[in-house]
C-alpha cells in the first residue's frame, strides 16, 4: 500500500502543472484561426512568437562557432512541436482548413485545470513523452528504442510511486539502460555509448513528465553547453512524484489492471497504535502506512510522538522501530528528543546506541565500567542490530581480550533481562577463544545465580 496525499494537495499540485499554462497561452495565441504550412506545420513567424510565449527552450537559426544555421520548418523545434501535438492529443487546438484553431475545451482547462491535468497526462502517453519531442527522421534517430523508453513510462513511474522517495536519475538510467540493450542489438555502437544516448532520452522523458506536472526534478543546474556534457543531464539529479503524480500514477496503474492499494487506514492513529499493528501488516503495507501517517503530521510532531512510544511500548523490537522511524525524520529534529530518551535508565542503551550511530556521540560513550546493566543492554542492541560483528566490536570497547575476559567474570551478575542472551551469543560467535570461553563459563555462573536468587 502507498500513502495517498490529501484531496487539496493533489488538486493543487495538479492545477500547478506548467503545460496547463502553456495550453492557455497556445489556445489564446491561435485564437479562431493561425494558418499552417502546407505539412501542417506552425508557420516561421508563428513559431518564432510562440518559441518566447511559451518558454519551449528551443533556439531559432542556431549559432555555432562563427557558422549561423537557419531554422526552415518548426518541426526543427523539439520543444514547441511537443506542445503543439500535445494540445492537439489532448484537444485544446485542433486543425481545420488549413488554419489552427482552439477549441472549446479551453473552457474547461480554466473551469477545472486540475481535473484536466488527468486529460493532459493521458494524451502526453499517447504521443509518447519522448517520441513527442523526437523527428523520426532526424539525425541518430532511433524510432524503435524511442517507441520502447516510451512504453517503459510507466515502469519508470511504478518505481517512483512505489518507493515514495526521491530516485535518481543515475538508476533509472541504468535500469532502462540494461532493458534496452537485453531487447535490442546495436552492431556499431558500444554498451558505454548506448547508455549515454539512452541517458538523454530518460532525461527527455522526466523533462516532458515534469511539464505533466507529475514529475519534480532537482539537483544541478543543466550545463550551457549539452551537447559537450550530455552526462551531466541526468547525474546527480533526483526525481519525485508530485502530490498530483502519485495519484496519475495509482489511477494508471488500477486501469492497467494492477493492484495498487492505498495506504492510510492508521493515518490518524497514536504512534504506539501504528507501530502495535506492525506484525499483522508485513513489511511493505507497514512502510505505506508509515508514509501515511507521517503525511499528516509536522516533523516536529512526528518525532515527539515517536518518541513518546519509544517510552511507553514494552516490546523492545517495537521501540527499535520507533527509533528507526525518529531516524527517518532526520537527526535535527529527532536529535534533542533522543537524549532526552537516553536520560531514562531503562532506555539509556538504546537511545545511546542511536546517538553513537548518528555522529552525535563518540563510541565510547557506549561503555561505562560503573554502569554494566546499561553495557549489557548496549550489547543486546549491537547483537540484535548488527549480528556477532557488530557484538564483538562494541565489546572491545572494554579493552582487550584480557580485559574482556575479567569483564565476563563481573557481568553475569547483572540484571538485565539480556545478560543470558548477550553471554551465550558472545561464548558461541566471538573470534576469541579465550573471551568465549569466559562467556560460556559466565553464562553457567549466570543461570545458577538466577536460579538461586
Amino acid at each position: 500500500p502507498v500513502a495517498q496525499p490529501d484531496e487539496d494537495a493533489v488538486r493543487a499540485s495538479a492545477a500547478a502543472a506548467p503545460i496547463l499554462e502553456k495550453f492557455q497561452v497556445l489556445a489564446d495565441y491561435v485564437g479562431q484561426g493561425r494558418r499552417l504550412t502546407q505539412k501542417g506545420h506552425l508557420s516561421l513567424a508563428d513559431a518564432r512568437a510562440l518559441v518566447s510565449l511559451l518558454d519551449t527552450g528551443d533556439v531559432m537559426d542556431p549559432a555555432f562557432g562563427d557558422r549561423t544555421f537557419r531554422t526552415v520548418s518548426s518541426k526543427e523545434l523539439p520543444g514547441l512541436s511537443q506542445v503543439f501535438a500535445w494540445a492537439k492529443k489532448a484537444g485544446v487546438v485542433r486543425t481545420v482548413h488549413g488554419k489552427v484553431v482552439a477549441t472549446k475545451q479551453v473552457r474547461k482547462l480554466a473551469r477545472d485545470p486540475s481535473a484536466f491535468m488527468h486529460r493532459a497526462v493521458d494524451a502526453l502517453l499517447d504521443i509518447g513523452p519522448l517520441a513527442s519531442k523526437r523527428d523520426p527522421d532526424g539525425w541518430f534517430a532511433w524510432p524503435e528504442v524511442t517507441a520502447f523508453l516510451d512504453r517503459l513510462t510507466l515502469s519508470v513511474l511504478s518505481g517512483a510511486y512505489v518507493s515514495q522517495r526521491p530516485l535518481p536519475l543515475d538508476d533509472i538510467v541504468a535500469l532502462v539502460t540494461d532493458a534496452v540493450l537485453e531487447a535490442f542489438g546495436f552492431a556499431s555502437l558500444s554498451d558505454e555509448d548506448v547508455g549515454t544516448r539512452i541517458g538523454g532520452d530518460v532525461a527527455d522523458m522526466v523533462d516532458s513528465l515534469v511539464l505533466a506536472g507529475v514529475l519534480t526534478r532537482f539537483g544541478p543546474e543543466d550545463p550551457e553547453d549539452a551537447e559537450a556534457d550530455l552526462a551531466r543531464q541526468w547525474q546527480d539529479r533526483f526525481v519525485e512524484l508530485t502530490p498530483a503524480g502519485t495519484a496519475v500514477v495509482r489511477r494508471l496503474l488500477l486501469e492497467d489492471g494492477y493492484d495498487a492499494p492505498a495506504a492510510g487506514r492508521l493515518a490518524q492513529a497514536s504512534a504506539v497504535e501504528l507501530l502495535s499493528e506492525a506484525d499483522g501488516l508485513g513489511f511493505v503495507a507497514l512502510v505505506g502506512e508509515l508514509h501515511a501517517w507521517r503525511a499528516q503530521r509536522s516533523a516536529e510532531q512526528a518525532a515527539r510522538d515517536m518518541a513518546g512510544a519509544v517510552r511507553q511500548l514494552e516490546d523492545p523490537g517495537l521501540a527499535t522501530l520507533a527509533l528507526m522511524v525518529l531516524s527517518d525524520i532526520g537527526v535535527e529534529v529527532s536529535g534533542p528528543l533522543v537524549r532526552e530518551l537516553a536520560a531514562e535508565p531503562h532506555l539509556r542503551a538504546m537511545a545511546r546506541c542511536w546517538l553513537v550511530d548518528h555522529g552525535l556521540e563518540p563510541a565510547s560513550a557506549l561503555y561505562d565500567p560503573t554502569d554494566l546493566e546499561s553495557f549489557t543492554d548496549v550489547l543486546a542492541c549491537r547483537l540484535v542490530t548488527g549480528g556477532p560483528d557488530a557484538l564483538a566490536d562494541t565489546l572491545a570497547l572494554a579493552g582487550h581480550h584480557d580485559q574482556q575476559v575479567a569483564l565476563m567474570g563481573r557481568l553475569w551478575r547483572t540484571r538485565s533481562g539480556a545478560t543470558l542472551n548477550v553471554l551465550e551469543a558472545i561464548g558461541a560467535t566471538h573470534p576469541a577463544k579465550a573471551v568465549a570461553k569466559a562467556a560460556r563459563k559466565a553464562s553457567y555462573q549466570h543461570r545458577s545465580w538466577a536460579a538461586t536468587a
